[in-house]
């Protein structure tokens, strides 16, 4: 009879062991909201739903939901996930004072905020957000202007996606350091802070650096407009380097430059985002430099977050994903290393591979966030 009970209990015992090893993970929902459509916020929730599909570990069912570049949209979308009872939240943000509010709502509902892109880190109560996941733009801008400083341009032309929104000020900015902490004269403007949040009409600035301010909004064709206007306006000795702070707008500058007969080889040519097309065309000498900032590697840090989370797991707060800058001395170099931009199948091939550094916490993504630590 005793051995009878031992072998029950044990029977029991390794049915028990089995049960858990095949118990699914447990059902978790979270709710995804971009301000507006585009490609690169696309990207970052492509990238969160792929990770998650490919995880036997997790079981998340994620509500994707669209804007169309309102405040009360996102305030909105933010109290029907809180009253439908999402598990956690997520949200690339119209503004830094909606987002305050959104993460109030979300602070008295227990349920975790994490932002993304754009920096709200000038919220009374941005630390109250479980995470931040963005690229440092000022850096962005810095390597941009680090090399046209060492390259020679001296009257450039910037064009910023929206004059004075944060992220495009935060290139500016970066953009101007990269020539005064090289010690260059930038005239009567006190320092490159100012001069990025007040700018200036026309072609002016110092001995050495002078700007052109515009803005494409971010699009090709916008863009295009203004660089063949300011081409007429200038002549082509009027200007000897351009920033277009994205991709799609530095489409725009090279067709316009192209279609006025200038060869864009005889400018410096600068840009951020580092999509594919930069890729090539840094490698070929029509631009010269570009900072690969993929929207998966913030995907990917959103993914890790949340699983680290609802596991109960502790995890970095506010992460800087990190930069590939590339330019025509170190484009053969580095080009394995680049990371597609809104590819995620290629993403997920060449992380398969090795080839892309992306657990958040290797040193690679180290970098601080000072502004999040009051």
């Amino acid at each position: 009879m005793k051995k009878l009970i031992a072998l029950s209990l044990a029977l029991m015992m390794v049915l028990g062991l089995v049960s858990i090893a095949g118990a699914s993970p447990e059902k978790k929902t979270v709710g995804f909201y971009a301000d507006n459509v585009d490609s690169y916020y696309v990207a970052i929730s492509d990238v969160l739903k792929a990770l998650a599909e490919a995880d036997p570990e997790v079981d998340w069912e994620i509500n994707v939901v669209t804007g169309t570049g309102s405040a009360a949209e996102q305030l909105n979308a933010v109290q029907n996930f809180i009253q439908t009872g999402y598990d956690a939240i997520a949200v690339i943000q119209n503004n830094v004072e909606t987002t305050s509010e959104c993460i109030q709502l979300c602070e008295d509902a227990g349920v975790p905020y994490i932002g993304l892109t754009h920096s709200f880190a000038s919220a009374p109560n941005a630390t109250d957000a479980l995470a931040f996941i963005g690229y440092d733009f000022v850096q962005e801008g810095l390597y941009a202007g680090e090399d046209a400083y060492k390259w020679g341009a001296k009257k450039v032309v910037n064009i910023e996606g929206v004059l004075g929104q944060g992220t495009a000020g935060a290139q500016s900015y970066g953009f101007i350091l990269g020539y005064t902490n090289a010690g260059a004269d930038i005239g009567d403007w006190k320092d490159a802070q100012e001069w990025a949040a007040q700018k200036n009409s026309g072609m002016a600035g110092g001995e050495g650096l002078q700007l052109y301010w515009t803005s494409g909004g971010w699009m090709k064709d916008a863009a295009k407009t203004q660089m063949a206007n300011i081409i007429t306006e200038l002549g082509p000795t009027g200007f000897d380097g351009v920033y277009a702070q994205n991709n799609p707008m530095l489409e725009g500058v090279v067709e316009a430059m192209e279609e006025a007969g200038l060869d864009t080889k005889d400018y410096w040519i600068g840009s951020g985002n580092g999509r594919e097309i930069s890729w090539n065309w840094v490698r070929e000498g029509v631009t010269d430099m570009d900072v690969n900032q993929s929207a998966l590697l913030e995907g990917e840090a959103l993914y890790q977050i949340l699983k680290a989370h609802f596991a109960g797991e502790e995890h970095r707060k506010y992460i800087h994903p990190y930069f590939n800058y590339y330019h025509t001395g170190n484009i053969e170099e580095i080009w394995d290393t680049l990371i597609p931009f809104t590819d995620v199948e290629a993403y997920l091939a060449k992380r398969a591979a090795g080839d892309i550094v992306y657990d958040i916490n290797n040193t690679e993504y180290f970098k601080d966030v000072p502004e999040f630590n009051k």
